[in-house]
């Protein structure tokens, strides 16, 4: 599958090219790959949250990331993101299979 890409033009203060910077260096990569992969770790974290928050489902996080949910849940879980459900959401859940 093949990436579309877009050029934008935006203001970047100097802490974070210094940040920027950094990644290329430490990395070895161009300035616009690094940009690139902190922007892409900024949304993950922003994802992650909203996620933790409860604001999106697991599903939607996948789909906004472009992950299948097992990636994303393994991102997650990395990233000390526990799943925001509690035990009465996992009772009702498994209650779906249980026949009455």
């Amino acid at each position: 599958m093949e990436k579309t890409m877009k050029t934008k033009s935006i203001r970047i203060p100097k802490e974070m090219m210094d940040a920027i910077e950094l990644v290329e260096k430490e990395e070895k990569i161009e300035e616009s790959i690094a940009m690139r992969k902190l922007i892409r770790i900024g949304f993950e974290t922003y994802v992650g949250n909203l996620y933790k928050q409860g604001k999106i489902t697991l599903r939607e996080a996948a789909r906004h990331l472009n992950m299948n949910p097992i990636e994303v849940m393994d991102l997650f879980l990395d990233a000390g993101i526990k799943g925001n459900l509690d035990a009465s959401d996992v009772l009702a859940s498994l209650a779906r299979f249980v026949p009455r």
